[in-house]
């Protein structure tokens, strides 16, 4: 072989790929992961977003009809009436009393036990 011949052996190469390989091996999956969490921190993100429009709610109730109330849990219309604009994507069923996102397989359970409370259940598989 000449030794003044410049570039690469197969070797070298063949080395390089195997070493960007292992590297892209260990990095894909941990990159997917980040992706499912950032998927629920955004979620956490807009539940949180429709609590705080649940108080604002409440509070201009107090302000115009004097006392405490939150949306009726069976109100179709309870994400417009509490956030303007909705986030894309989603939605309330007034059947079934659950806050929804259609792009996600989880959902929310919106409950009113008495005009001046509320609970929003955690996160659960939307069967």
């Amino acid at each position: 072989m000449n030794r003044d011949s410049k570039g690469f052996t197969l070797i070298e190469l063949v080395t390089v790929i195997a070493i960007l390989g292992v590297l892209a091996a260990m990095t894909v999956p941990k990159f997917f992961s980040l992706q499912v969490k950032a998927k629920i921190e955004v979620e956490k993100q807009i539940i949180g977003t429709i609590r705080a429009g649940l108080e604002t709610y409440a509070a201009n109730q107090i302000v115009f009809a004097g006392n405490k109330v939150y949306p009726a849990a069976n109100t179709a219309t309870l994400l417009t009436d509490i956030l303007n604009p909705v986030p894309e994507g989603w939605g309330y069923d007034a059947t079934n009393n659950f806050i929804f996102n259609s792009d996600s397989s989880f959902r929310w359970t919106y409950l009113r036990p008495s005009d001046a409370s509320y609970t929003i259940g955690d996160r659960e598989v939307n069967p």
